[in-house]
């Protein structure tokens, strides 16, 4: 992760930054400034920037705090130049990261008192989506898959192609791990039914409504009490309260990543 943010860095200096290449070698102190109230997310991995350029640094805040508005986050010396070049980069990550972890730990805090997990989902793009799912972390969510081979997941196309959900699971079954859950995405009562006649272990309800929700609730827990429900499709921050609902285990919310207010950052060189 720290190498892929470094080469993004290098490829921004480009052959030289011209605007600061005068003042290399001399050393300047600057501070990063929190600008809006946020959780904290980043703070590690620009850590590990700082070092790359030999940049020292003092801070007193760890990823997942929450912190007010106008604090200062880092106090920093090294290179101008260096501080110049990382300036921009180091910010965006900082103000993406704590963006998505800020969301997340409102939203989780609403969660938490039902018992019921926030999670991310894959709706995101490549390099980006692992910061944002290290962000989700720092805001008390859950990740979900990291990748596609973290758990089996049927979802509509492989319902379509295998033909059924019993063909799918079946499938599935002789060539996951062990240590692999199977999850289906259902659409209505009818795929419900046919899944808790089956080996799954995870099931989410895709796009149902509330009321249908704790209809489908019911079902699962009279067959199957062991099975974790999850639910998702069309919940925001808006409606989330609708969705609280006792017996629901987990839900994923793709604007999570994919709608992210970014927290406001700033370096400031001092004297």
């Amino acid at each position: 992760m720290v190498e892929k943010i470094i080469e993004w860095i290098r490829k921004d200096e480009g052959l030289i930054d011209f605007s600061a290449y005068p003042l290399k070698g001399k050393v300047a102190k600057s501070i990063i400034i929190l600008k809006d109230s946020a959780v904290l997310s980043g703070l590690e991995l620009v850590k590990e920037v700082f070092k790359r350029f030999n940049i020292e640094f003092e801070t007193k805040y760890e990823d997942g705090m929450y912190v007010n508005k106008n604090s200062i986050i880092f106090t920093l010396m090294g290179d101008a130049y260096y501080l110049l070049v990382i300036e921009r980069s180091v910010l965006n990550l900082l103000s993406l990261m704590s963006g998505v972890a800020t969301k997340v730990a409102k939203l989780s805090k609403k969660a938490k008192e039902y018992n019921i997990v926030i999670a991310a989902t894959r709706k995101t793009i490549p390099f980006v989506g692992d910061l944002q799912k290290i962000a989700v972390l720092h805001g008390g969510g859950n990740t979900h898959r990291l990748n596609l081979s973290d758990t089996v997941m049927i979802k509509d196309n492989h319902k379509k192609i295998y033909k059924s959900i019993r063909k799918a699971v079946e499938a599935v079954k002789v060539i996951k791990p062990f240590t692999s859950k199977i999850e289906v995405e259902v659409e209505d009562f009818e795929e419900l039914r046919e899944c808790l006649d089956l080996e799954v272990d995870i099931i989410m309800l895709d796009n149902f409504s509330p009321e249908d929700i704790k209809e489908a609730i019911k079902i699962i827990k009279e067959k199957r009490k062991d099975i974790i429900i999850e639910v998702s499709g069309g919940i925001n921050e808006k409606n989330l309260d609708e969705y609280l609902i006792k017996g629901v285990d987990v839900i994923s919310i793709g604007k999570l990543t994919s709608e992210v207010q970014y927290v406001d950052f700033s370096m400031e060189v001092i004297d």
